[in-house]
């Protein structure tokens, strides 16, 4: 989204799945609707096997991963936390590719040192946005606890003519929880 803003002469079409965009400083001045559905949808998970384990890391995020001194710590906390990001991460065809997701996922410490250390935070792309020429599809999950519709609605509304695609009982990864939706909504949007 930011490229398709900063230079809308060479976007074609900007597709932007489970997008983030607007930091917690900067939607605080908007009720907070965003720390609120994230809340809501972090507790939905309270009855889970992995929950006590998970809410403990997820609540403490920022602090331990600006701790952290080597990489696998953070790829710990991230498969620890990783449930969190599905809607339905126990469904068996889920969890074997969460399974997989997670065999394969590096992390990379300083780019999450940057993004939690304050990038994230005020974070506020809705002033770009409307800058934005070409062709736009957001493409979010419902239950995303991060990019869901209080992300993706204000976003959508920033940029003129945007088609705003909110996948039913979906998380923060549309390729693992509904494939079929996701690729879908992308081709049909990219064939318009």
């Amino acid at each position: 989204m930011t490229y398709a803003a900063l230079f809308p002469d060479s976007t074609a079409a900007c597709v932007a799945v489970a997008a983030f965009g607007i930091g917690p400083d900067a939607e605080a001045q908007h009720a907070g609707e965003a720390q609120a559905e994230m809340e809501a949808l972090l507790a939905r998970h309270a009855g889970s096997p992995w929950y006590s384990a998970a809410r403990p890391v997820m609540d403490s995020w920022t602090e331990r991963l600006l701790a952290a001194t080597d990489a696998a710590e953070m790829e710990a906390m991230m498969a620890t936390v990783l449930p969190f990001y599905l809607a339905e991460p126990d469904k068996p065809e889920v969890a074997a590719r969460l399974a997989e997701l997670g065999r394969v996922m590096k992390a990379d410490l300083a780019a999450g040192k940057a993004w939690e250390g304050g990038l994230y935070q005020s974070v506020d792309l809705r002033p770009l946005l409307g800058n934005i020429t070409s062709p736009a599809l957001i493409v979010a999950g419902e239950l995303d606890f991060i990019c869901g519709p209080a992300q993706a609605q204000p976003i959508a509304r920033a940029i003129t003519g945007a088609q705003l695609v909110m996948l039913p009982g979906c998380g923060h990864i549309p390729s693992i929880e509904a494939p079929q939706q996701y690729r879908h909504a992308v081709t049909e949007f990219l064939r318009s």
